[in-house]
């Protein structure tokens, strides 16, 4: 099946459902982003109930549809029956609860119930239902961009609002951390976190969000290059696009977020090198030299790693040395880290409900009966963990290998869906680098606890579906 663009829906391209579609889109992205990653308890009432919105929207694009074609929906809803059956398993879940509430020498505790065993259920019932509430709304008001966008200009628009949203925080966040602000909004809220950048409380989630947009930039830059129509590259957007991706890549060893500062430098350095292959190959075809304009293009990039590197000298060293350290105490211990004691301590958590799992939003419940770490000021407690950075492992043990199956689905089908041989530009190839990296890390870290990044996943993943369909449509139908 192609997702392409086909003659019935030239009839509504215009229509005002579309365009409320990219409204409400580009509103909850802006909000969501600036309201602290979408982490502060007040702001995801908003974002979930901005997500109903999204919910209303999409049936009222499918409906649309029905009414100006001939189709009994639209080819990509079949995309959807994973989450559907996500959905399922978690309100079934609801109703056959794994823990009660109890006092329990004067305090709320949580105590074994006796659950169905055969059917999922959740420690937190209400916290299940309330996460999933999200999850749709963020999931599915991303997915109307695929029902919405019919032109390639139309995807390349919502691709500029990701892009010049993220740039603006970076540009915060550089002038937060270079006036040494205390806390968020130059020290007018307090941050939980001290590793905080921007307005995102935690510098690995701001890490996340700007590789996803880092992708989204590199991917426009590719585009204007190719399509070319200007006097030369001082007079192209191309230059600005450059501009915009260094601020980018400058915010990102200013959070001081080592991990992150990894995946963009290997991304940027993929680009690159796929850049200068372009430029050779392009001389070669003119039989002209490659030599100067080669190394013209290494020597800017080498100004601008020297730039970033000076400007974010003192983190950077900080966090080498920080890097060191931890290196030297793991050779002299000899013995697990923290950090693999978390993963194996969650694998046995997953492993008792390997199906259903223990529910979702129930990690931070349910952990600490299989914890095994101690603090180090009193043996008998042991540290706590909200999340087990891994979201993968964490997935296995809140919704087993059924429902970590099915959010796979979700992403894996549209995928398989599209025809790539036939798919030229070079636009969602990148931004499903971006994609891919991020789900990558997730292994090593939990960035889709954060709806800020959850919803640029998501939207950067169907803009690169629906941009690919649309290289991909097929040919016009012959005359009868």
């Amino acid at each position: 099946m192609s997702t392409g663009e086909s003659s019935s829906s030239r009839h509504h391209r215009t229509s005002s459902v579309d365009k409320i579609v990219l409204v409400h889109f580009g509103a909850l992205l802006v909000f969501t982003s600036w309201a602290f990653g979408g982490q502060a308890p007040w702001a995801r009432h908003i974002i979930a109930w901005g997500g109903t919105a999204g919910l209303l929207l999409f049936l009222w694009a499918c409906a649309s549809r029905h009414r100006s074609t001939d189709e009994k929906s639209h080819p990509a809803l079949r995309f959807l029956w994973p989450l559907w059956l996500y959905d399922l398993v978690v309100i079934v879940s609801y109703f056959n609860p794994s823990f009660r509430e109890a006092v329990i020498g004067g305090q709320p505790s949580l105590v074994l119930a006796n659950p169905n065993p055969w059917l999922p259920s959740s420690a937190r019932p209400l916290l299940a239902v309330r996460e999933l509430w999200q999850f749709n709304g963020l999931v599915l008001s991303s997915f109307n961009l695929l029902l919405v966008l019919h032109r390639r200009s139309q995807v390349r628009l919502v691709l500029f609002l990701l892009a010049g949203n993220a740039v603006v925080l970076a540009i915060l966040g550089t002038f937060q951390k270079l006036v040494g602000a205390s806390g968020l909004w130059f020290g007018l809220v307090t941050s939980p976190n001290k590793h905080f950048f921007s307005t995102f409380i935690y510098h690995n989630h701001w890490g996340t969000f700007t590789l996803l947009n880092t992708a989204v930039c590199v991917a426009l830059l590719f585009h204007y290059h190719r399509r070319g129509g200007h006097r030369d590259l001082w007079h192209s957007p191309v230059l600005l696009g450059a501009v915009a991706t260094l601020l980018l890549a400058l915010s990102v060893p200013l959070s001081t977020s080592r991990s992150c500062t990894v995946m963009v430098g290997l991304l940027l350095a993929g680009a690159l090198g796929h850049f200068l292959l372009r430029v050779i190959r392009r001389r070669r075809e003119l039989q002209q030299s490659a030599t100067l304009p080669v190394a013209a293009i290494i020597l800017c990039a080498l100004l601008a790693v020297a730039a970033i590197g000076y400007l974010g000298r003192g983190v950077i060293a900080q966090r080498a040395q920080l890097t060191s350290e931890q290196l030297t105490r793991l050779s002299h211990e000899g013995t697990l880290t923290s950090r693999l004691i978390l993963y194996r301590d969650t694998w046995r958590m997953a492993s008792e409900k390997p199906w259903f799992g223990w529910g979702l939003e129930s990690y931070a419940h349910v952990f600490p009966v299989f914890n095994t770490q101690r603090t180090a000021e009193l043996q008998w407690g042991t540290v706590f963990y909200a999340e087990a950075h891994n979201d993968w492992l964490q997935s296995l043990a809140e919704v087993g290998f059924v429902g970590t199956t099915l959010l796979a689905l979700l992403v894996l089908l549209p995928l398989a869906t599209v025809r790539w041989r036939r798919v030229e530009s070079v636009v969602p190839r990148y931004l499903l680098a971006g994609c891919a990296l991020l789900l990558l890390y997730a292994w090593l870290e939990f960035p889709f606890a954060n709806p800020a990044v959850m919803l640029t996943f998501c939207a950067t993943f169907y803009c690169a579906i629906r941009y690919a369909g649309l290289e991909t449509r097929p040919p016009p139908e012959k005359p009868r």
